[in-house]
């Protein structure tokens, strides 16, 4: 699985992220166990919360995939009344300093990735995946923005 897989996975379910998100409820948890279902149903391994290692145990990361090419160590950001527009991206960022303490899966990767809806969302996210030095990518469809970001 690379980068494009990922996006591709979560936009093929980007109708019911948006019927989620209309319902104002609070989506990141609905959304962290509508990603096991969509990473199981693309026949990968999934574990969530799993344990930083030492000295960082008591941080957990979102999910940890697997297939036959390697594992995945993924943070999940999603933009909501907190951190909504622009803000999503500082989300991000302080998610990619954290992930930077996750042991680098070999073959694998480590990615945080973005999920957002708003205009200043999609905008501030694909801004950041413009700038080469952010190793992210972004793609768009239906008003659901999502971003992966590699560590």
């Amino acid at each position: 699985m690379n980068a494009n897989d990922l996006s591709d996975l979560v936009l093929a379910k980007r109708t019911d992220i948006a019927e989620t998100i209309e319902t104002g409820a609070a989506w990141e948890l609905w959304m962290q166990v509508e990603m096991v279902k969509i990473l199981r149903a693309a026949d990968k391994s999934v574990a969530r919360e799993v344990a930083y290692p030492a000295p960082h145990d008591n941080w957990s990361l979102d999910f940890l995939a697997g297939d036959t090419q390697g594992q995945y160590a993924i943070e999940l950001k999603v933009e909501s009344a907190t951190n909504a527009g622009t803000r999503l991206i500082a989300s991000v960022a302080s998610d990619i300093t954290k992930l930077a303490y996750y042991p680098a899966p070999n073959p694998g990767a480590r990615w945080v990735l973005a999920i957002g809806y708003s205009s200043a969302a999609r905008q501030a996210m694909n801004g950041f995946a413009d700038e080469d030095e952010n190793h992210a990518i972004y793609h768009e469809l239906d008003s659901i923005g999502v971003m992966v970001a590699s560590i």
